[in-house]
């Protein structure tokens, strides 16, 4: 298997696909099929009809996000077309939705028409899953519990939420060559040689555990049946930090909140906004009943996560790489300004010099940490190595 990479940053939707897609398609021998990743300013219905007219036969999916990325150059107006080569494994493409409406039942539903796509996995082929849903409109850790309920065990799962959560405008999921909205789409994969995943994000304790004592969705009301954000005040002033409602987005970019979990890993949730009633509201779902704890990293902290979640991709990927995807969190870029280049090249560098890498910044992402079962994290790095 083997990845080539076409870019575009024209705001022209027609010019964008023909640059992109020639690029891409420069010398590619017989592709498989291709993973489509742009930013949100483009107008998906028109981008899709022009990717098609570009690709022709070539079966491709993807979705719009924050910002996409070539190796170490990151556009945050772009297009960017990425062919899969070789005939060492099979893709399946599947979605499912409104995820609005019913979220579990979309990822449920994505991932058997994905899987039905496929012919019988051979002994031997590894299966990964790549989820992709609208992270804007519906609740995609329901999406991701759907699909592990589909899928099973002993699947790889990568992935990433579409959307931008600087504006939070309506984004798009790409699939059987149309552009959609409130959609989780899932390509399916089975490969001869195993892929690698490596996910990290960096963070670590900086409060003690609070247990979530009533919650609602995404937003976290009671924690210790006090005011979530009493409690989360009183924890920053117990290091020193002072902190009300007006300023606490900005110090909550960097001190989000930790779900600790079995392996003594966390699960991160972003939180966006302490409302007038002392709830705190975060990017995705906060679980009544469990454990939380504030927590904090350093701009070296999340370059080193980067770099971990790469190696620990190659790690698990024998032999050489033909290329690596990256799912990696808008809210990561939106700490690291421009040093957010410093972290595409680290996982450059750990996933090595000359192997193709395409990716995208993510409203949220998926994976497994230690090989558990699949969740939806945020403020993460998920890396994939494709097996050469």
């Amino acid at each position: 298997m083997r990845i080539q990479i076409g870019k575009s940053r024209s705001p022209d939707c027609a010019t964008a696909a023909r640059e992109a897609g020639q690029e891409a398609l420069r010398g590619a021998d017989a592709p498989t099929f291709a993973l489509v990743l742009c930013t949100d300013q483009y107008d998906a219905v028109s981008l899709a009809a022009a990717v098609r007219e570009e690709l022709g036969a070539i079966p491709w999916a993807g979705c719009c996000a924050a910002g996409v990325f070539a190796g170490t150059e990151l556009l945050l107006q772009g297009l960017v077309i990425t062919l899969f080569l070789g005939d060492d494994f099979r893709v399946g493409v599947g979605m499912g939705g409104p995820v609005s409406e019913r979220p579990r039942a979309a990822g449920r539903a994505a991932v058997a028409e994905a899987v039905s796509q496929l012919p019988p996995k051979p002994p031997g082929h590894r299966r990964a899953l790549f989820v992709l849903p609208d992270a804007v409109s519906g609740n995609s850790t329901e999406v991701v519990r759907g699909a592990q309920q589909e899928a099973g065990a002993g699947i790889l799962w990568a992935g990433g939420g579409a959307g931008n959560n600087l504006r939070f405008v309506k984004t798009a999921q790409f699939s059987q060559g149309q552009a959609y909205q409130d959609q989780v789409v899932v390509i399916a994969m089975d490969a001869r040689q195993p892929l690698g995943i490596g996910i990290q994000h960096g963070w670590s304790p900086y409060g003690p555990p609070s247990q979530v004592t009533k919650a609602r969705g995404a937003t976290a009301i009671e924690l210790d049946y006090e005011s979530a954000f009493e409690v989360y005040r009183r924890t920053a002033a117990s290091r020193g930090d002072a902190l009300d409602a007006r300023s606490f987005a900005r110090f909550a970019m960097t001190h989000p909140l930790g779900i600790p979990q079995a392996n003594g890993e966390f699960v991160i949730r972003d939180p966006l906004s302490a409302d007038a009633d002392g709830s705190v509201r975060c990017i995705a779902e906060i679980p009544d009943g469990s454990l939380i704890r504030v927590m904090e990293g350093s701009r070296s902290d999340l370059l080193g996560a980067a770099a971990g979640a790469a190696a620990q991709a190659r790690e698990a990927t024998p032999g050489a790489l033909g290329g690596a995807v990256v799912f990696d969190c808008v809210s990561r870029y939106l700490i690291l300004g421009e040093g957010v280049r410093d972290e595409l090249s680290r996982f450059q560098d750990a996933l090595g010099e000359g192997v193709p890498v395409v990716g995208c910044l993510t409203l949220g992402e998926v994976g497994a940490m230690g090989g558990g079962v699949p969740q939806f994290h945020n403020k993460t790095a998920v890396v994939v190595a494709l097996p050469g």
